[in-house]
């Protein structure tokens, strides 16, 4: 164990961001002694009370899961992978994007800007957050940069620029696998332009086995999002392929998971 004691939070928007986007961070933290943490944001239960809309009952029949079934199904895939990469989970309270009413019905409106109903949710987020700092310790939070613009992990980069103009230590990940098309990445740091900037560059070569191993933890997504949002078979080594691929090409020729800062600290 270190002797001085680190908390890692790692924000992640749903179930399997973070061993997408960390999976070899949260790892290399674990083999260290420290134990990561991931929160939850959007995978609260649906509103019993409201109907699913098409679009939502449409994601579930490609996930293969039944309405009923979604949110345990999905938190079993995360603590399955947690597991593999030595992390805890923590839910809140917030529902997925296409839980929330009749807001986000399509990958149009999924994958474009937040309603302006929702202008109060990143501050929510960050409030309901435990950001207790160990005693003589450090507090590191991780958040998306929203690549790829899914509503949820804008608001989830929201949440962590919030936390950083209270004095948190945020860094940002880059949204994998949305990273692996070139346009997303311009994109968003067209949207970014004098924001962020990088910051560190952990190597993963020596834990990339165990990233993998905790993607493929999530069977019920690994089509619909490599196949389906980047083009990438759905297959372990094709996955891994692509993204081995990304993680060099960021490092200058060693595999790495690249982190960014907000420019005004």
């Amino acid at each position: 164990m270190d002797s001085n004691p680190e908390r890692h939070l790692f924000l992640s928007p749903h179930y399997d961001d973070i061993p997408l986007s960390c999976g070899g961070t949260v790892t290399s933290l674990a083999a260290r002694g420290v134990r990561p943490e991931i929160a939850l944001i959007f995978g609260d239960y649906p509103d019993p009370d409201a109907p699913l809309t098409s679009f939502a009952e449409r994601l579930h029949d490609e996930w293969g899961l039944a309405a009923g079934e979604v949110i345990d199904a999905r938190r079993a895939e995360e603590a399955a992978a947690s597991a593999l990469i030595g992390a805890t989970d923590i839910y809140l309270p917030f529902r997925d994007a296409i839980y929330r009413g009749s807001s986000y019905v399509s990958d149009e409106l999924l994958f474009a800007d937040p309603v302006e109903a929702e202008a109060d949710l990143p501050q929510a987020i960050a409030d309901a957050l435990d950001l207790s700092v160990p005693a003589g310790g450090d507090l590191h939070v991780y958040a998306p940069l929203g690549i790829g613009r899914h509503v949820d992990h804008q608001v989830a980069f929201q949440a962590g620029r919030l936390l950083h103009e209270a004095g948190v230590r945020v860094r940002f990940y880059e949204d994998l696998p949305y990273a692996l098309e070139t346009p997303n990445v311009t994109r968003r740091m067209d949207d970014l332009r004098g924001q962020v900037e990088k910051a560190e560059r952990v190597p993963v070569e020596e834990v990339w086995q165990t990233k993998i191993e905790a993607i493929m933890a999530f069977p019920s997504q690994v089509g619909v999002i490599f196949e389906r949002y980047v083009g990438v078979q759905p297959t372990r080594p094709a996955i891994s392929d692509a993204m081995h691929d990304y993680a060099v090409a960021a490092g200058d020729g060693v595999a790495v998971e690249q982190f960014w800062k907000l420019t005004d600290r």
